[in-house]
């Protein structure tokens, strides 16, 4: 019920084996490290230091720590365990498939490589790397590169971690131990709408361009097929929409317009897809949400059954579409969560009082 400080550790180290700078010195002291972003998925967290240095802890389980291994023993007899982590290490370690590193090199992908059999090799520039967002989903993570002062080095994106459904971006339903290159926005795509940020779900992914287009790959919705690569979420940038704010929840995907349009689709049976009251709980494509018309969202948060928008307050316009949105004060906060205790209790009280009921052995058989 208390907040404590986390333990965060440099040492020149990031991962098993990884070595300091060439010259011999630590590239970071912790002392002077300033953290400016942080994330956090099930049993994991991130953060991102000023000077876009990597650091996570938590389970190990998909490889989601981004050290290389998962550090999977025996326990006992049908049960495992994993080498985690109880302090914030640096990560800095970042590979590609050496298919990706071909086309970098502008030479031709070899045709024998098959699918899920991709050769792994670190990227040479690996330790000067400098991260500008991050993202846990539930058992993944996504990274994005901070832009960089030569205008011909387009920011690459990460992601490692459960790759169940195609999360992250590889086309495959693997896991990566180690934060990988997603070769798929690399090339004259992205020379000048290079990806700005990158937003993990529960068991999908977002990346928005700075163009405002969105490319989504994973599975949100509990029916229909995975994406299994990064694809465009056409519905919206073939209508002119520049999106300037994504969210992903456990079933919902949110994206919001510099021209006050909020889109939603994915499952929403509390409501979290804000669609309204009479209005589907679900929708297969991306549906506009009504009741955010006009209002110019900054940020969106999905979490589990329920959604969170920063709206833009600048001016009379915004004024103006803010009287549209419900206002939810205090009191009716505190009067739902009494309401929901009291129910909590006549439910614990109901089963306390009924007795046990005894096991049916089935009909007697007649003579």
């Amino acid at each position: 019920d208390k907040f404590r400080k986390c333990v965060v550790v440099d040492g020149g180290v990031g991962a098993k084996g990884e070595e300091k700078e060439e010259n011999g010195e630590e590239e970071d002291e912790v002392a002077g490290v300033k953290i400016v972003q942080a994330s956090c998925g099930e049993n994991i967290s991130a953060l991102l230091c000023s000077k876009g240095h990597l650091y996570t802890t938590g389970s190990s389980e998909w490889g989601q720590l981004g050290n290389g291994e998962t550090g999977e023993y025996i326990v006992t007899a049908g049960r495992l365990s994993y080498a985690n982590c109880s302090k914030f290490l640096r990560r800095s370690n970042f590979v590609q498939s050496e298919q990706d590193a071909l086309l970098e090199k502008g030479g031709m992908p070899s045709s024998s490589t098959g699918a899920g059999k991709a050769k792994i090799i670190p990227l040479e520039d690996a330790r000067r790397i400098r991260l500008a967002t991050v993202s846990c989903g539930k058992n993944h993570i996504l990274a994005v590169e901070a832009a960089s002062t030569s205008s011909e080095h387009v920011p690459r994106v990460f992601s490692w971690g459960c790759g169940d459904y195609g999360r992250l971006g590889h086309t495959v339903q693997a896991d990566e131990y180690t934060p990988r290159m997603i070769g798929a926005f690399r090339g004259p795509l992205f020379a000048n709408n290079p990806p700005v940020e990158a937003i993990a779900g529960s068991t999908c992914s977002l990346v928005r361009t700075r163009h405002g287009h969105v490319y989504y790959f994973g599975k949100h919705r509990t029916v229909g097929e995975a994406t299994m690569r990064p694809t465009l979420v056409d519905a919206l940038a073939n209508n002119g929409h520049v999106v300037t704010a994504v969210g992903a929840g456990s079933t919902t995907v949110f994206c919001c317009t510099t021209n006050g349009v909020t889109v939603s689709w994915g499952h929403g049976n509390h409501g979290e897809l804000g669609y309204g009251k009479g209005e589907n709980k679900s929708s297969s494509k991306p549906k506009f949400v009504n009741g955010l018309d006009s209002c110019l969202v900054t940020d969106v948060a999905c979490g589990m059954a329920h959604t969170l928008f920063m709206i833009r307050n600048e001016d009379e316009e915004d004024a103006k579409a803010l009287k549209k949105v419900a206002t939810l004060e205090l009191e009716e906060v505190a009067q739902f969560i009494e309401e929901v205790k009291s129910r909590k209790i006549a439910k614990d009280a109901e089963e306390d009082a009924e007795p046990p009921k005894k096991k049916s052995r089935g009909k007697a058989k007649k003579n």
